[in-house]
């Protein structure tokens, strides 16, 4: 009956929405079409603003990934032994590519990097080979495509030595030469272990607007890593190495600003999302000035800019995590105007459910999705409404670790 309800509920009212007014954005243009990939039952699906429809039935799916101009899906298949597919929205083609647990578009065309144990590919969507043949670089920890496609970014993984300290973790440029082979340059050594300093992995990375500045996480073992991280900002000349703060280890809790170079990220040790975790803003790079948004008394969690005036962040009241889901506190979406210094709540609570992963989709609508009690479902906005509407209903709930919920394994918007 609850989940019944829920669909009816839509009492969630707009505290200030024309404080941000993201439909603005959609208003000075056409609006495009509204899409997303997404699971369901543990199946994937397609949604736009009228229709949805399964693409697999009875399968497990994870981690739908859009090509950039989506013309293109990627998604892993299995549970104990992820296989990369690959979906074509003009033709309905699917097609295996290989086993693989993690996949990147090129972002200006259908090349596909493909991470399969330590081994890394690159594969054409529409061409695709020997895959065997395809692998550019093995040991491979975490890799990223530069932003104009001319090649990757690629962090290798750091070796245990014999004297019981761990090699440092180095990153190389891959770029293919006249010959189309794949040829790699060292651009970047991490420090090596000390009392001050330990990596010996790092995530994806994640350019400035103005090229000049890479970000990523450096990540100790996985036992240490579940608490403490360090968030590395390091000069494309290779010449300044910064240490920005410390944070968890995902991937969407630092982001820069479409246009500005500020840089925002979740800063905050401890494993649990509900405690110690603020949302803070670089404001100036080379001096580290930061400075934290988050009130006393609240943690923030998944953000997203809103242009380079305002940030939209999932936020709930600080306690101690709970395995019992009654005694946690839920978040709320609040719109932070990071240049008035003003914070309105944009959704207000409704007993036993939460509202995560804020995103501006579509030119600029903004998406999230509410859930609780073993149930999710995707709202929006549409237009100036001033209350939400239910878009997708029976969203597969994502993995929840210590109070984080990995959404990008059930939904991306195109």
């Amino acid at each position: 009956m609850r989940r019944r309800l829920l669909g009816l509920l839509v009492g969630i009212t707009v505290v200030g929405l024309q404080a941000f007014t993201p439909t603005d954005v959609a208003a000075e243009g056409e609006r495009e079409a509204l899409q997303a990939a997404f699971i369901r039952n543990n199946d994937l699906w397609l949604a736009n603003e009228e229709v949805q429809k399964p693409l697999t039935k009875g399968e497990f799916i994870r981690y739908p990934n859009w090509s950039s101009d989506g013309k293109w899906l990627t998604f892993l298949r299995n549970e104990n032994r992820p296989e990369v597919w690959t979906y074509e929205a003009a033709t309905g083609g699917m097609r295996k590519i290989e086993e693989g647990s993690d996949t990147k578009w090129d972002p200006h065309s259908h090349r596909l990097a493909i991470m399969s144990g330590r081994y890394l590919s690159v594969v054409s969507a529409e061409k695709p080979t020997d895959h065997s043949q395809d692998r550019i670089m093995d040991n491979v920890g975490e890799f990223s495509w530069i932003p104009d496609g001319s090649g990757l970014l690629v962090s290798t993984a750091a070796e245990l030595m014999p004297d019981g300290q761990w090699s440092a973790v180095e990153l190389y440029i891959l770029k293919q030469d006249a010959s189309g082979a794949w040829v790699k340059q060292l651009f970047y050594r991490l420090p090596t272990q000390s009392d001050e300093w330990f990596a010996v992995q790092t995530s994806p990375f994640k350019w400035s607007p103005d090229g000049r500045w890479i970000a990523f996480i450096a990540k100790p073992t996985a036992s240490l890593s579940a608490d403490a991280n360090t968030l590395v900002l390091l000069s494309t000349d290779g010449k300044s190495f910064l240490k920005a703060g410390q944070m968890l280890a995902y991937t969407n809790w630092f982001e820069w600003a479409p246009t500005s170079g500020q840089l925002a990220f979740i800063e905050g040790t401890g494993r649990e999302a509900t405690s110690n975790k603020k949302l803070t803003i670089v404001d100036d790079i080379a001096s580290l000035n930061k400075r934290v948004i988050t009130p006393a008394g609240y943690a923030d969690n998944d953000f997203t800019w809103d242009r380079d005036e305002a940030i939209i962040v999932s936020r709930r009241k600080e306690s101690n995590w709970s395995s019992d889901e009654e005694d946690r506190t839920l978040p709320i979406l609040v719109h932070a105007n990071l240049q008035s210094g003003k914070q309105k709540n944009i959704t207000r609570s409704l007993d036993g459910y939460g509202d995560y992963a804020p995103s501006l989709v579509n030119n600029g609508m903004l998406a999230w999705i509410q859930a609780g009690q073993g149930f999710a479902e995707v709202k929006y906005f549409r237009d100036r409404a001033r209350r939400p509407l239910t878009w997708i209903p029976k969203l597969t709930v994502a993995s929840d670790y210590y109070g984080r919920m990995n959404w990008s394994e059930v939904i991306d918007y195109q």
